[in-house]
């Protein structure tokens, strides 16, 4: 059997063993036009998943567990399809190491039959989403995405997929939101309005023969919300047939739930897993028979998986445990610290990427720190804290500007703060007055740089993170602008740039200085 090879290979085999799976598929599709999945009954048993960022969580789900839950419901029946729905490569710890290969590998070891290319895929950028893809020994699937250079799909990605069960042909789609445009800076991309593209590939699959058609997608991002009615309306047309989701901040809280239809269904807890029985007498009026919530947690960890996941922990132990500095002053990396306010972790970063690019100033978005944390006065200050503080990997980057462009990059930066946004701007060689409670696009009171006013025609040379600076977050302003080259430059990531900057003076003691000044605030 497939996994048992999976699980006894080592991770570079298991790339090997993956890229020659993908490859078997590949000629197989072409001669059956479907994946056939084994099965001896009138029923399928659907297992759903997704934004399982952590390799081994109580909260956030475990692989281990999750392999012994599949296990479980397989030994059951025969007729058990498994689809993982995306969200995993980023962001954490091993991610910023790999960017997101460990997921791969736990999931080849689980089978699923698809996975879903959600936002977070996209954390690395498009390449590399391709390049994990090739990885994979299973499908990657994401249904409204064109690229202009192949004018078709990513590479690696596919637009659906067709599953036989039984005889019965099933069709898979997966959406991805149109803000992932914006938020993860997709630089070539483009995302085709869900409801229009989710009718399309419906269509398509029908022409193909599909008899049933799944949708997956990760519910509910705010953006989501504008789609969601049209998307439920769907299943009341039968256009599809079941529609498959996550809703982690619960924002589908108020919705009217009472009217949504029955087919239509998400989990809401990292730990918990859709379990979806469905009919495969194809000529059955309804295709959902029952589903139920499953934890991870009632399951005991399998041995197998766990193996790989210690493998992996016991080599992030070794290097992340290092100490690298004593904190020296107290300071919190939680959201409302670095998305709504100036935050002294975010003044130490800003402060460190202008001394390396030597800008006259520098800005980073606070959405960048991610370790929601508080830190004490002598505490030890570990890798670990750093690489779960700054968990993508990003480099610096530095632009020369106009005042007028970084007017309009401060006003983006604070035009999300009710919302709790990330691009909340964090700065070094400047002093910024704003009012949060003016209008958007109206906010910024006065900018100083080296305590001068802010010319709206001078030049200024930026530091700040590739992200920024090829226009996510809103930044657009930037996008077009050419990188500078600098001394001292090279591809090492912020991360491990900020860990020198801490080691060299053995200790981290930032403080706020009155650099972002909110007028509204007594």
């Amino acid at each position: 059997m497939l996994v048992q090879l999976l699980r006894k290979t080592s991770f570079h085999s298991l790339i090997w063993n993956a890229r020659l799976f993908t490859s078997f598929m590949l000629l197989l599709a072409v001669a059956t036009q479907a994946t056939t999945v084994a099965a001896q009954t009138d029923r399928l048993t659907l297992i759903y998943v997704s934004e399982m960022t952590e390799m081994d969580s109580e909260e956030k789900g475990s692989y281990p567990k999750l392999a012994s839950l599949l296990d479980h419901y397989r030994q059951t029946n025969n007729s058990v399809v498994f689809i993982a729905g995306g969200g995993g490569l980023a962001p954490s710890a091993m991610s910023s190491l790999d960017m997101g290969a460990h997921i791969i590998d736990l999931l080849n070891a689980l089978e699923p039959v698809a996975m879903v290319a959600g936002k977070r895929e996209f954390s690395f950028g498009e390449d590399v989403l391709s390049l994990r893809t090739y990885e994979a020994a299973f499908p990657v699937i994401a249904s409204n995405i064109f690229d202009p250079i192949t004018q078709e799909n990513l590479d690696g990605v596919k637009d659906s997929l067709l599953i036989k069960v039984n005889g019965v042909t099933l069709g898979l789609l997966a959406l991805l939101p149109p803000i992932a445009h914006q938020e993860y800076n997709l630089q070539r991309l483009e995302i085709q309005s869900p409801v229009d593209a989710l009718k399309q590939r419906a269509n398509e699959l029908r022409s193909a023969g599909a008899q049933r058609i799944i949708l997956t997608y990760s519910c509910c991002y705010r953006d989501y919300l504008n789609y969601f009615d049209e998307l439920d309306q769907l299943l009341h047309d039968g256009v599809i047939d079941l529609a498959l989701g996550k809703d982690e901040h619960l924002l589908l809280a108020d919705h009217q739930l009472d009217q949504m239809h029955p087919a239509h269904i998400w989990i809401t807890q990292g730990d918990e897993v859709a379990v979806v029985e469905l009919t495969l007498e194809s000529e059955a009026p309804d295709f959902l028979v029952s589903w139920k919530e499953d934890s991870m947690n009632a399951y005991p960890a399998d041995a197998q998986v766990q193996t790989l996941v210690d493998g992996y922990i016991q080599r992030l132990e070794s290097l992340l445990n290092e100490v690298i500095a004593e904190v020296k002053t107290e300071f919190a990396t939680f959201q409302t610290d670095v998305r709504t306010q100036e935050n002294p972790f975010g003044n130490l970063l800003a402060d460190v990427i202008k001394a390396h690019a030597d800008a006259e100033i520098a800005m980073v978005n606070g959405g960048y720190i991610r370790g929601e944390r508080q830190y004490q006065i002598g505490e030890q200050l570990t890798r670990r804290d750093i690489m779960r503080e700054l968990p993508f990997r990003d480099q610096v980057v530095l632009i020369d500007i106009t005042g007028e462009q970084l007017l309009l990059a401060l006003e983006n930066g604070f035009s999300q703060i009710e919302e709790i946004k990330g691009r909340f701007p964090h700065v070094s060689g400047m002093q910024i007055e704003y009012n949060r409670n003016k209008p958007i696009g109206d906010r910024v009171v006065s900018v100083s740089v080296a305590g001068q006013p802010l010319f709206s025609q001078q030049t200024y040379r930026l530091a700040t993170r590739q992200f920024i600076a090829t226009g996510g977050d809103g930044f657009d302003m930037f996008g077009d602008l050419e990188p500078l080259r600098y001394a001292g430059q090279s591809s090492r990531l912020i991360a491990d740039i900020l860990i020198d900057a801490i080691q060299q003076s053995k200790q981290i003691a930032p403080h706020n200085e009155g650099r972002l000044i909110d007028l509204s605030l007594p």
